[in-house]
């Protein structure tokens, strides 16, 4: 019998990096709104740089569990300026459709409503 094979850090970081990508484009087209792409790249390298920092058991964590990865998720959307693009559009939808994000996307919902 063979042990299960454990992901390397390196798959981790990839896996969450498209699990990110993955969301937020969602969001956006849950939204019906273009996605601002500059600032999704930039997102996306603020993530990539987030994850290498992260100590392994951390990165395992956040892996395992959704609540830090969500936390960790809607972290770098914030600091990355994705919350700020299309505000006034985005805040406008979620008020009038507050059930509008899939419900993996809510931690990116969230961050429009208390900035």
């Amino acid at each position: 019998m063979t042990s299960p094979s454990v992901a390397s850090a390196g798959e981790i970081r990839s896996r969450l990096e498209a699990d990110f990508k993955h969301r937020v484009t969602l969001f956006y087209r849950s939204l019906q709104i273009t996605p601002p792409y500059h600032s999704v790249e930039k997102a996306m390298l603020s993530l990539r740089d987030t994850l290498k920092n992260l100590p392994e058991t951390e990165l395992r964590a956040a892996a395992a569990d959704p609540a830090p990865l969500e936390a960790l998720f809607a972290h770098v959307f914030i600091e990355s300026g994705l919350a700020k693009k299309s505000r006034g559009i985005i805040t406008k939808l979620l008020a009038d459709r507050p059930d509008l994000p899939a419900p993996e996307c809510r931690p990116f919902a969230e961050a429009f409503r208390h900035q």
